[in-house]
């Protein structure tokens, strides 16, 4: 999901952009992920394994490839109960989109955590459906971290930061290149306004520190330029802070 800490996730039958859409049947090499069978692109379409009429997200973690027939057959059926119609493990199902899972240098056992808040969703275990299923998947992911050996050793690392920070540390050791980058992007993940380029527009192949000064000095948005200007300024003092020492 785009923008997963501030903006209200999407809900509705909007047309999904043809480059996602070829990059979910090019994930699912062309095969209804209900039938097996593979098609060419003109036979497939995008099934919503949530029903949008029953709260689905119109998010690509919410997309997974079906042939016309399984997708007129599901309709508006449970994700559950057409599974269990047609023999399918939920489990099993692919997940697209979403940054941690996509992130194959995060620790396996966390992507695992992740997969299974996700999971839970498409058994039916939990409610994550509307405009605050985003705040809901993020809030079922942190508890669970916590909760795991990595996610204790976070804490006890770093028990000064919150939660939702401590929480994206993991994603943003795998961008940062230097000490410099690491400590301006937890500056960053104080906000959720700025937390949000982390992953999307600060990525492992960019140089984070001009991308943050291009952001600040061109950015159309008011409120983004104010949360960067504070993330800035209190880098710059956790630079002198540390020079101290």
């Amino acid at each position: 999901m785009y923008d997963r800490f501030t903006r209200a996730s999407r809900i509705g039958r909007g047309k999904i952009p043809n480059q996602i859409r070829r990059e979910v049947y090019s994930r699912d090499n062309y095969t209804c992920q209900f039938c097996g069978i593979k098609f060419c692109e003109d036979h497939l379409t995008i099934d919503h394994l949530i029903p949008l009429s029953l709260g689905g997200l119109d998010e690509a973690t919410n997309y997974v490839t079906a042939c016309q027939p399984c997708n007129t057959r599901k309709r508006d059926l449970p994700l559950q109960e057409f599974a269990k119609s047609v023999a399918i493990d939920v489990a099993s199902l692919p997940i697209h989109g979403d940054p941690v899972l996509a992130n194959e240098a995060i620790p396996l056992q966390i992507r695992l955590i992740r997969r299974r808040v996700f999971e839970r969703i498409r058994e039916g275990r939990m409610r994550a459906t509307g405009k605050s299923a985003q705040k809901k998947i993020e809030k079922a992911y942190r508890l669970s971290l916590w909760e795991s050996t990595i996610g204790k050793q976070l804490e006890s690392e770093m028990p000064t930061l919150p939660g939702p920070v401590r929480a994206m540390v993991l994603e943003i050791r795998t961008i940062a290149k230097s000490m410099d980058e690491y400590l301006l992007m937890i500056e960053l993940a104080k906000s959720a306004n700025t937390r949000n380029l982390i992953g999307s527009v600060l990525t492992k192949d960019c140089d984070v520190m001009a991308r943050i000064e291009s952001l600040r000095l061109k950015s159309n948005d008011a409120a983004l330029k104010k949360r960067l200007e504070y993330a800035i300024q209190r880098f710059q003092r956790e630079l002198r802070k540390r020079g101290q020492q």
